[in-house]
């Protein structure tokens, strides 16, 4: 009896001192940062030996011992996990949590105002999809009735926004997305409000672009929508000169005098009575409402304003406009007025 008692004294000495042991393992930290992949159908055994040989756990088997003894390996869940310095209890907890890790791929970054010419060069530099291949897909008319586009241009329907992929899309992927975005983000009603104005979806795109490139923000987008307004129902030309910019083939960045006489340009609303052709950029949600909620102050004229390039000075008639005009000249010619690079 004496001897089975010592013996029972031994081992459980023996079990406490190897519960200890497998503890300190437990809690050892690694001092590594890794991405772990973790497959479907992975057996424990399986897990521990991938573990131990990334670095993550000093020994298989003691992993193992743990994992059954102290949790429950029918809870860990497949996918791809980031490790920073952990132990068996961080890697048991982040197992089970399903956080799986999704790096960021690729991030697209499309301005308000961006035409799918830019669109098309960002897209290439960032190394999806080829230019030939883009201008392919943005022409191709089969593809922009597959999109509900009723006209001939992608012009206007790529949503300006920030796009995040976690895996690496495809050109059209992305173009396809941001086709889809502006659908989505585009009232429900709009349509039906639009051609109560005597406008059809496609022409409120194009007035909503001229707006978005006049201007740097949401706070002018209704004055100049006045001001585009009033110019249409007076049938007088629009003069929206970055209209013109777009129809120049190869811009330098300064409008010379005979592109405002160019009548080859279909794009120089300076004159061509109406609405350019297509949209010349992307529009905001805030641009597309600026074409309904115009101000109502008598506005037929802006020019940019000389103490901020980024705002305009609006005025009701030629005269007075003129003296701003002249007053901007004025200034440009002894380099006071920053350059208006928009986009």
């Amino acid at each position: 009896m004496r001897k089975l008692i010592i013996f029972i004294i031994i081992l459980g000495t023996l079990w406490i001192g190897l519960k200890l042991f497998i503890s300190k393992k437990a809690s050892e930290v690694q001092q590594v940062e890794q991405v772990f992949e973790f497959p479907s159908g992975t057996t424990l055994s399986t897990l521990s030996s991938k573990l131990e040989k990334a670095g993550l756990i000093s020994s298989s088997f003691w992993f193992t011992w743990w994992v059954k003894t102290n949790s429950d390996y029918t809870r860990y869940q497949a996918g791809t996990y980031k490790f920073k310095n952990p132990n068996f209890k961080g890697i048991d907890e982040t197992l089970k949590s399903g956080n799986t890790y999704n790096p960021v791929l690729l991030t697209v970054v499309i301005p308000e105002g961006f035409t799918v010419k830019k669109t098309i060069a960002r897209l290439e530099a960032l190394g999806v999809g080829t230019k030939q291949e883009l201008e392919k897909l943005v022409s191709d008319k089969k593809f922009l009735k597959s999109k509900g586009i009723k006209g001939p241009s992608l012009e206007g329907y790529l949503y300006p926004s920030t796009y995040i992929y976690r895996s690496k899309p495809s050109g059209k992927e992305i173009i396809c997305q941001m086709i889809d975005t502006f659908w989505s983000k585009l009232p429900s009603d709009y349509e039906k409000r639009v051609e109560q104005k005597g406008l059809s979806l496609y022409q409120a795109i194009i007035f909503a672009s001229l707006i978005e490139q006049e201007t740097f923000g949401p706070e002018e987008m209704n004055k100049v929508s006045e001001v585009i307004w009033n110019r249409l129902k007076k049938k007088e030309p629009l003069g929206i000169d970055s209209s013109v910019i777009y129809g120049i083939e190869r811009y330098d960045g300064n409008i010379k005098a005979k592109d405002l006489k160019n009548k080859k340009n279909l794009y120089n609303t300076r004159v061509h009575r109406g609405l350019p052709p297509t949209a010349i950029g992307s529009p905001s949600l805030d641009a597309l409402q600026a074409v309904l909620t115009p101000s109502n102050e008598g506005y037929f004229f802006f020019v940019q304003d000389t103490k901020d390039p980024t705002k305009h000075i609006f005025t009701t008639s030629l005269k007075e406009h003129n003296k701003h005009v002249k007053n901007l000249v004025k200034e440009t010619t002894n380099g006071k007025v920053l350059r208006r690079d928009r986009k």
